[in-house]
């Protein structure tokens, strides 16, 4: 194994629709690769610089409801067509239960799967 930063495991495969809001800037995004410290986002549109902070506004759990995650960008990378970029959550005490139970229902739903 290379050397693997993460503290928290990713799960793989999701993908959630979502906005991000950087500053005046909103546009429409892709959130892949979700933990309960982070995330990938893929968009179209120029992404923010590194350090950044910003809002993710994404539809989570069951039934959906709408959430806005706090993020600061750690790292860029620019594609041809899409481009991409990790984040690291700075979430309240509602955000974190929000998203422990998104991740806890996708675990025990592969697990039924496995």
């Amino acid at each position: 194994m290379t050397g693997e930063k993460r503290e928290t495991p990713r799960i793989q495969p999701f993908v959630a629709s979502c906005h991000v809001v950087d500053g005046t800037r909103r546009y429409g995004a892709y959130l892949t690769d979700l933990s309960l410290s982070g995330a990938r986002v893929s968009c179209d549109a120029p992404p923010p610089q590194p350090e950044a902070w910003i809002t993710l506004e994404v539809r989570l759990g069951r039934p959906p409801s709408r959430v806005r995650l706090q993020a600061q960008v750690r790292w860029v990378g620019l594609g041809r067509s899409a481009h991409h970029f990790g984040v690291t959550f700075h979430l309240d005490q509602e955000g974190q239960r929000t998203l422990a139970a998104v991740v806890d229902e996708f675990q025990r739903r592969a697990a039924e799967l496995g």
